[in-house]
């Protein structure tokens, strides 16, 4: 039986070392998914900008065509002006002359604050597509660097379950198929150690011949709250 716990508790270090190795490369995962999220969003606000752009670049060409007609209706007023002798006439035609001046210097103040925009978006779009830029070169090095520890870890976790399948080979099926239901359910850990009469897995104190049993290891103990496999190692001046 003292065989078993050994193999047990070896089980038990060996698949905490897989966890380890399990969490790592999960995180280099969940990086390069945080990664890729931001590049999605940088790439959604960067055509949404675009779209503005155009939109706004539309717009201003369809200023600028009122513009040179406001332009063409103004010189001909002119023309037609100088031709007038009456006096209500000219009066009229001044009015009309006025209010076409006007209108062709709101819409030429109007082009010109169109213009500063535009070109205040452009350098904003530069700018995020340099930033862009940049981001997929880190993303591009970070592929690489986590593809190569990924590598890796898959190769520290295979040469892991390789002692693991040697260490299954000294347990029953029947141990086995137990400590992985315990593993399972108490996130891990289905091999603990007993400390001042304590299960150190769920803290509570065990039945003093319990105790007992387990400082013995001539049999295989669990825990009655936790159903974790239980071991005992004493201290230097109890050795």
């Amino acid at each position: 039986m003292k065989d078993s716990i050994e193999a047990l508790i070896e089980l038990q270090s060996i698949d905490d070392e897989i966890r380890g190795f399990l969490l790592t490369r999960e995180e280099l995962a969940v990086n390069q998914k945080r990664l890729a999220e931001i590049l999605g969003r940088m790439n959604a606000e960067l055509d949404e900008k675009r779209a503005k752009l155009d939109e706004a670049q539309r717009f201003y060409n369809e200023r600028q065509d009122d513009l040179k007609h406001d332009g063409e209706r103004l010189t001909k007023a002119k023309t037609k002006m100088a031709g007038v002798t009456r006096t209500k006439e000219y009066a009229a035609m001044q009015r009309e002359m006025d209010n076409l001046r006007r209108k062709y210097s709101e819409d030429e103040t109007e082009l010109k604050r169109l213009n500063a925009a535009i070109d205040e978006y452009k350098t904003s779009i530069a700018g995020q597509e340099e930033k862009l830029a940049e981001l997929k070169a880190e993303v591009k090095k970070e592929e690489a660097t986590s593809g190569d520890r990924l590598a890796e870890l898959n190769r520290e976790i295979d040469a892991i379950e390789s002692r693991k399948t040697n260490v299954n080979g000294r347990l029953d099926d029947q141990l086995l198929r137990r400590y992985s239901r315990v593993l399972t359910r108490r996130e891990g850990k289905a091999v603990v150690v007993a400390v001042g009469g304590k299960c150190s897995g769920c803290s509570m104190r065990l039945p003093p011949q319990l105790f007992i049993l387990v400082q013995r290891a001539e049999t295989l103990q669990a825990c009655p709250n936790c159903q974790r496999f239980l071991f005992f190692v004493a201290a230097p001046e109890e050795a």
